[in-house]
């Protein structure tokens, strides 16, 4: 039997990327890998810069295909959300990707009243949030009106790729589209209003691209498939990484829950249906067709464990132990709220802090890393208890990210949350996703 077509996923996250050759059944052939920094130039600042990550992609891509026995037979490409990048008039990247994790637009959060945060996101799916693209803009007109002025495009990494990479001009799919605040649900068109409102009560004056469906198919430039090696294959513009990893990881059905915790963490189902949920301010981003992905994101994941390590390494030999022997440590009333880095879901407020209540003289250092464990699982379940208020009860939790490193820890989720919770056991799910769009594409 002739082997397997190949299809390659590139996931290109918010520090590293990664490109993986799949089979059409999630079989992972081959795998690249390879890390470009993310920059904080000022506080609050957390931007990319476009160069970097294009030198590593391009890299990863001609590394695989040469290393495979014959030409994949598709790609398509996930980008990570809520970017926001400057173009001039010959397309060209006027300063950095402004990412996700840049909170400097808290600045203009309070021209955004309640009535208005709920209609917005009844309409386009995305709270009302600095790391929201129309937030930015907003601020961004506010701040620094010469960087507007100077613009000709509203990008992001995915539209400069494409613009870059094949004859289509600035294409966006809908998946990180609806992730920008800007487009309606229902019309998948630019929302006018929400235009207006990033432009700071004026129409924004910038050119958008065109939004397309993830399986809409890319014709290489020429020079581009020649110097990368991928002329034969078929290129699909693909979506976001927080989408795709659902796909990827298989969970199309009410009940099906995607829990990943690693540096952040995020709380994601599958349903059919663009109404959005406006009670429990979480966001809904279009997959394909009529299905959607509802969920909540949250900063302080495994990273709030990193930083209590960094405070309590001179008792625990690696934060892996420091771990361990929190779970295994009994409860106390010391209680800890984990925004260290403000939040995002459940919560929606990126000036929010962390603190310990209850701190006493007698609490010892397993004590703080046993709170502070609960108090990152237990947020992340209320994420889950909000995501059921909107849809249905858990049948099964799919488990993913560092955490699950952790099987004492894994094991603290299923009991906190009264949920049965598996590992998920998809390699690179995001990457994944991104191949099966290409397996679609290719139908």
């Amino acid at each position: 039997m002739p082997p397997a077509p190949l299809y390659l996923g590139l996931d290109l996250g918010t520090t590293s990327a990664k490109i993986g050759a799949f089979t059409y059944d999630g079989t992972l052939v081959k795998e690249r890998s390879g890390a470009y920094p993310l920059h904080h130039p000022e506080p609050g600042a957390a931007v990319q810069h476009v160069d970097e990550i294009v030198t590593v992609a391009e890299r990863l891509i001609l590394e695989l295909v040469a290393a495979l026995p014959a030409p994949p037979r598709g790609m398509s490409i996930s980008c990570p959300m809520h970017g926001v990048l400057l173009l001039d008039a010959k397309g060209q990247a006027l300063g950095p990707i402004l990412t996700w994790a840049d909170v400097r637009a808290q600045a203009v959060m309070n021209d955004f009243d309640e009535a208005t945060r709920r209609d917005l996101l009844r309409r386009t799916g995305t709270p009302v949030h600095p790391m929201s693209p129309l937030v930015k803009l907003r601020w961004l007109a506010r701040a620094h009106p010469e960087r507007l002025a100077a613009a000709t495009y509203l990008a992001d990494l995915k539209s400069y790729l494409v613009d870059r990479w094949t004859t289509a001009g600035r294409l966006l799919d809908e998946q990180l589209a609806s992730a920008t605040g800007l487009l309606n649900l229902a019309s998948r068109d630019w929302d006018q209003n929400a235009l207006c409102l990033a432009g700071g009560d004026q129409p924004l004056a910038l050119q958008l691209p065109r939004v397309v469906p993830a399986i809409t198919r890319l014709s290489w430039r020429a020079e581009v498939a020649e110097r990368l090696g991928v002329g034969e294959v078929a290129l699909f513009i693909g979506g976001s990484d927080g989408c795709l990893a659902n796909l990827g990881s298989g969970l199309l059905e009410p009940g099906k829950v995607s829990l990943t915790i690693g540096t952040s963490g995020a709380v994601r189902a599958t349903h059919r249906g663009l109404q959005g949920d406006t009670e429990h301010q979480l966001f809904n981003y279009l997959l394909f067709d009529d299905y959607a992905v509802l969920g909540g994101a949250t900063n302080n994941g495994g990273k709030v464990l990193e930083w209590t390590y960094e405070l309590l390494r001179g008792h625990f030999p690696s934060i892996g132990a420091m771990i361990e022997a929190a779970v295994a440590a009994p409860d106390t009333d010391l209680r800890f709220t984990p925004y260290l880095y403000g939040e995002r879901a459940p919560i929606w407020d990126a000036l929010a802090t962390a603190s310990f209540q209850h701190l006493r003289g007698h609490h010892k250092p397993v004590d703080l890393a046993r709170a502070v464990l609960l108090g990152v699982t237990d947020n992340v379940i209320e994420i889950l208890r909000q995501l059921e208020a909107a849809t249905c009860p858990s049948e099964i939790i799919y488990a993913s990210g560092g955490f699950t490193r952790s099987v004492g820890w894994v094991d603290l989720l299923a009991e906190r949350s009264g949920r049965r919770v598996e590992v998920a056991h998809t390699p690179q799910a995001s990457a994944f996703g991104a191949a099966l769009i290409a397996v679609r594409g290719s139908e």
